[in-house]
């Protein structure tokens, strides 16, 4: 071999090493920069998951302004207490019968919720008594009857009723 075979011959191995090692560099450079581009679209990806859901949860609450609002009513809040017992006796002698508190009292229920428990004691005729029963389980509140017992012969029929309606929280 000449020397200028030889010496070509190290210019190409030294131009050989500087290219390969300019492809490991790029390869070891592209590789780091993949996982950063990867850890960024999933950051990016999450924060739009997040902005979605808080649109659809925007969007929900907006739509069900009106709803709210409606289920609202059918709970009482503790001032209300006076206004719902004058509402009941207003009902018994809408009724015809006559009525008279048994139980007033605010107690806590499992969770801690609030409920008003009421008991009513009415007297009148069988058909009247039956009537303010019925509107009681009727009442357009949250409540629950815990126990509701009818008795009489005749003109004469008494009635209990003991009820808890749901105070807002």
């Amino acid at each position: 071999m000449t020397k200028q075979t030889i010496t070509t011959l190290g210019i190409a191995t030294l131009y050989f090493l500087v290219v390969v090692s300019v492809l490991v560099y790029a390869f070891f450079s592209v590789r780091s920069q993949k996982a950063d581009a990867l850890a960024l679209a999933t950051t990016l990806a999450e924060q739009t998951s997040k902005q979605s859901v808080a649109r659809i949860v925007a969007t929900t609450i907006e739509s069900t302004v009106a709803l709210r609002e409606e289920v609202s009513t059918y709970f009482l809040e503790e001032k209300e207490t006076i206004s719902f017992i004058t509402e009941i006796e207003g009902l018994a002698g809408g009724l015809g019968v006559t009525i008279e508190t048994t139980a007033l009292d605010i107690v806590k229920i499992e969770g801690g919720r609030p409920e008003l428990k009421t008991g009513f004691a009415v007297k009148g005729t069988r058909a009247a008594v039956l009537r303010f029963m019925e509107a009681i389980e009727t009442l357009p509140y949250h409540s629950r009857i815990a126990s509701m017992q009818v008795m009489g012969e005749g003109n004469e029929w008494r009635g209990q009723v003991d009820i808890f309606v749901t105070i807002k929280p």
